[in-house]
């Protein structure tokens, strides 16, 4: 029988591009060593062991440092004497029940007042003619940040700040008020906003440091 390990780690991290690898259904295609590298920013702990199990032979993979912390901390509160993947991701699966059931009781519980909004409909997504957005990009120092580049996702509209923080898009007849998210297009940042076309300035948009991402092949071990 395979012996258990009880540490997840990625040794050699890739230096490949991942925006420029082939893009597939959550994996991204690196022609550099021909494999398929499994996106896992979206998973929960449970799933990214389940398929590291479940693997026959190697995985290549993408997630966050963090991710790779709860995945050490989960194997190191189970017990290594007698452990095999069934019980572990019975426990764990036991556990996001109990979690999921108790979010469902307090969504219930919790009364919901329920509102029209405008950009439901689907007779009203356009904008209503051209109008011009524009708000302030705060730094982590809480001064403006320059030279910020955000964009409207899933759309071609787009914009710098300038010195003072501030940016501007204009849009126009065609823009469809359902694509409401501006995000921060940054290496070293992010940022989200949900845009209100009732009026054309923003909210403020406060920069947060960027996760850190590790790619490569993904070891397991046991500590000695």
């Amino acid at each position: 029988m395979k012996a258990p390990f009880n540490e997840i780690s990625i040794a050699e991290p890739c230096l490949q591009n991942w925006d420029e690898m082939e893009k597939g259904a959550g994996f991204n295609f690196c022609k550099a060593c021909s494999k398929n590298v499994i996106d896992f920013s979206g998973y929960t702990s449970a799933e990214i062991i389940q398929v590291l199990a479940n693997a026959g032979s190697s995985v290549c993979g993408r997630l966050s440092q963090s991710q790779l912390n709860q995945l050490n901390l989960h194997l190191s509160i189970v017990p290594t004497i007698n452990r095999n993947w069934m019980k572990y991701l019975g426990v764990l699966a036991i556990g996001m029940s109990i979690f999921v059931m108790d979010a469902k009781a307090e969504k219930i519980n919790t009364p919901v007042e329920i509102t029209k909004n405008i950009y439901n409909k689907t007779d009203d997504k356009k904008t209503g003619g051209p109008q011009k957005i524009y708000g302030y990009v705060i730094g982590a120092d809480q001064k403006p940040a320059a030279g910020i580049r955000l964009s409207i996702l899933d759309t071609k509209y787009a914009a710098m700040t300038d010195k003072n923080g501030r940016y501007e898009i204009l849009l126009d007849h065609n823009f469809d008020s359902s694509k409401n998210q501006l995000m921060v297009e940054s290496a070293q940042y992010t940022g989200l906003l949900i845009l209100n076309f009732s009026r054309a300035k923003q909210n403020d948009i406060k920069l947060k440091k960027a996760e850190s991402i590790i790619m490569g092949k993904i070891m397991m071990t046991s500590k000695k």
